[in-house]
């Protein structure tokens, strides 16, 4: 890996970034209330979960469309670059696209698309090193980011959110789950989801299963947990029926492992419970799966995610958007998320760690060393390498799930911003041949632009906007400052500016581009 001494000029430009950024502060937290980012705006919600038209895509400038764009593309963790998205041999200076397509559309219709999944598997085997012991955390995000877009892709990026979320975590921190519980939680969803199965199935089959028992160890816990996890019913009096409905469960300890033990000796005796009547576990579940309030609950988890920084009752009303159309897959909720207008144009948020590292890593041309998931996935911290587990984004590991608001305390943005400006802004693989070495790829400044244009180029592949005036000039004196202003010194060019905008808040927040504000 290559990498490169920054001169100490850019510590001052910190100044520079802070005043060009269009984002909150990259090492605060904008909380959850009183609008989103840090602007204290209230975040307007548009009447319905609306799908963005042809019209109102054409009618968006032409930077807007590519930031649009890499908006649902970094929700996906993927990304589009500047010379895909526009035709850039005359420059920056007129901004031509590739093609007059809808990019939105091109996205949701390539999710739809199957793959050879096989073929990815088998290169991950080849390409990668994992640990033993942890491999069924650190594998997924290989998958994804070899998996090009498509169906089968949208499938496993649907189970990475799920089993990150308090839905479905996995909760590997805990001395009573082993790693490979991991492994089948998210291979059961997956294959459900595949099947086309419904959530209310898909909920069912995960409460009754050992590794949902593993988790959440007695009778008393774990239906009190269901209850408040799937339905938001927080009634301390059901506890114990629901508990006697179940007290034939047990979660007992056998050799290294805990087993779900279900003993001869049932409930007999009738309980009134979630507005019905149950016996057996078995029937508490379904009651569970079949409420009325489950699909409510599922679509507001994952709407306080993809809409953190909004007021309750607009996150209330964009559920009952959601949930009037009777979504009855985890495709449904997803789709109806990610294509709205509402998402789209106006959320402005925090973005998980994979959200900016693997779609700037799409856009980059990046490529990962052989060691690069088993290092990001790791359990133990080492300031050497800043893990998901520094960032207190470990993946599959808590309890109750990663939370809504991204951490921005000052510890874990430190790793966030050391991971995503070491190991991929600064980082160029110089070595191709060499699967230990990862970086940024050649093919990255192998284009035929110069100076301003350059520079532009990389703001627009980076950030899909294009420099400031003032940013041109103080990097341009930078450059110059180094002696790195001819043709011949792209690289360095690149690692100083790309090295700037890693420290812009911006690259850290969605940003909106339609909104409205009350005062």
């Amino acid at each position: 890996m290559i990498h490169m001494r920054i001169p100490i000029i850019l510590i001052l430009m910190f100044l520079l970034a802070a005043c060009n950024s269009g984002g909150g502060s990259g090492s605060g937290d904008s909380g959850d209330s009183g609008g989103s980012g840090s602007s204290g705006a209230v975040t307007q919600v548009a009447e319905s979960m609306e799908r963005l038209s042809d019209e109102e895509f054409n009618a968006l400038a032409e930077e807007d469309k590519m930031g649009v764009s890499n908006k649902v593309m970094g929700a996906l963790f993927k990304g589009v670059a500047a010379d895909d998205f526009f035709n850039l041999g005359a420059g920056v200076a007129a901004l031509a696209l590739q093609t007059p397509e809808n990019y939105v559309s091109k996205i949701e219709k390539d999710l739809s698309k199957p793959v050879n999944e096989s073929l990815y598997r088998n290169r991950i085997k080849q390409k990668y090193e994992f640990d033993e012991k942890q491999e069924p955390i650190q594998y997924q995000l290989a998958l994804l980011y070899e998996v090009p877009l498509s169906k089968n892709y949208f499938e496993l990026w649907m189970v990475y959110q799920l089993t990150n979320t308090i839905l479905f975590s996995p909760a590997v921190e805990l001395d009573t789950v082993a790693y490979e519980d991991a492994r089948r939680i998210f291979e059961r969803v997956l294959n459900a989801i595949r099947q086309d199965n419904s959530i209310r199935q898909i909920v069912y089959d995960h409460m009754i299963s050992q590794e949902n028992w593993r988790r959440f160890r007695s009778p008393e816990d774990n239906t009190r947990e269901m209850m408040e996890i799937f339905l938001k019913r927080f009634n301390d009096a059901e506890v114990p029926l629901a508990a006697m409905a179940c007290q034939n469960w047990s979660l007992e300890e056998d050799d290294d492992e805990y087993l779900l033990i279900i003993s001869p000796e049932k409930n007999s005796e009738p309980v009134q419970i979630l507005e019905t009547t149950v016996i057996q576990c078995t029937e508490f579940y379904q009651a569970v799966a079949d409420h009325a309030d489950l699909i409510p609950t599922v679509v507001s988890t994952l709407v306080d995610i993809f809409f953190y920084g909004y007021l309750p009752e607009d996150k209330a009303r964009i559920v009952d958007d959601i949930v009037e159309d009777d979504p009855v897959t985890f495709n449904d909720i997803f789709q109806n998320i990610l294509f709205s207008k509402e998402f789209l144009m106006n959320v402005e948020r925090p973005k998980s760690f994979e959200e900016v590292f693997f779609s700037l890593s799409d856009r980059l041309d990046w490529y990962a060393s052989k060691r690069f998931f088993k290092d990001l996935n790791r359990v133990t911290s080492s300031s050497n390498f800043p893990s998901l587990n520094n960032m207190k984004q470990a993946a599959m590991t808590y309890k109750l799930g990663r939370p809504a608001r991204i951490p921005l305390d000052t510890l874990s943005f430190a790793f966030y911003h050391k991971a995503v400006r070491e190991k991929l802004l600064i980082d160029r693989k110089g070595n191709p041949d060499n699967n230990n070495d990862g970086g940024w790829q050649e093919s990255l400044i192998n284009v035929n632009l110069m100076q301003d244009d350059f520079i532009d180029y990389l703001f627009l592949t980076v950030l899909s906007r294009n420099a400031s005036e003032r940013e041109l000039t103080e990097l341009n004196a930078v450059i110059a400052d180094k002696g790195f202003n001819r043709s011949d010194r792209k690289m360095q060019q690149a690692m100083i500016v790309l090295d700037y905008i890693s420290r812009l808040s911006e690259l850290y927040h969605t940003r909106p581009f339609e909104k409205e504000v009350q005062e």
